[in-house]
């Protein structure tokens, strides 16, 4: 009977060691905050490609939604048929706590949201400022720009 009590004894040692703190891993600053004013959370699209620009201290990721995301797999000509709504988004960088000599996102800087319409026009929205507001809508035709 004596070791069955030793084994129970060690498991509850181990188990109540084993502690999660996931809180404390989450990183709140580099998520979408409830007052920004965004039209859908691009953190929750998927992901096409990102850039880190180390002279700036910046890192950005490209999101699109389905329709973008899948013709950005099947073309590389940069073109995207209507529908398609791409989100670039781009944080200040801070170094990593867990990890040594990684950068993370920080805050977020901006978020540029250009959504094609069809017959090669595009809608151009930049968010910026904490919360995240729209500061600027453009609307592309044929080549030219016009600020809305």
């Amino acid at each position: 009977m004596k070791p069955i009590h030793s084994i129970i004894i060690a498991l509850i040692i181990i188990l109540s060691a084993c502690k999660g703190n996931n809180k404390d891993n989450l990183n709140e600053k580099a998520s979408v905050s409830a007052l920004d004013a965004l039209p859908e959370n691009p953190l929750l699209l998927s992901p096409i490609t990102f850039s880190i620009d180390p002279n700036q201290n910046v890192m950005s990721t490209l999101y699109g939604n389905k329709i973008a995301f899948q013709n950005a797999k099947e073309k590389a000509d940069g073109t995207y048929p209507k529908g398609a709504v791409l989100y670039e988004v781009t944080w200040k960088q801070k170094a990593d706590s867990l990890w040594y000599g990684a950068n993370i996102p920080d805050q977020i800087v901006s978020v540029e949201k250009v959504q094609f319409t069809g017959n090669a026009v595009a809608k151009y929205e930049l968010y910026a400022g904490h919360p995240l507001k729209k500061f600027l809508l453009m609307m592309q035709k044929k080549n030219s720009f016009n600020t809305i």
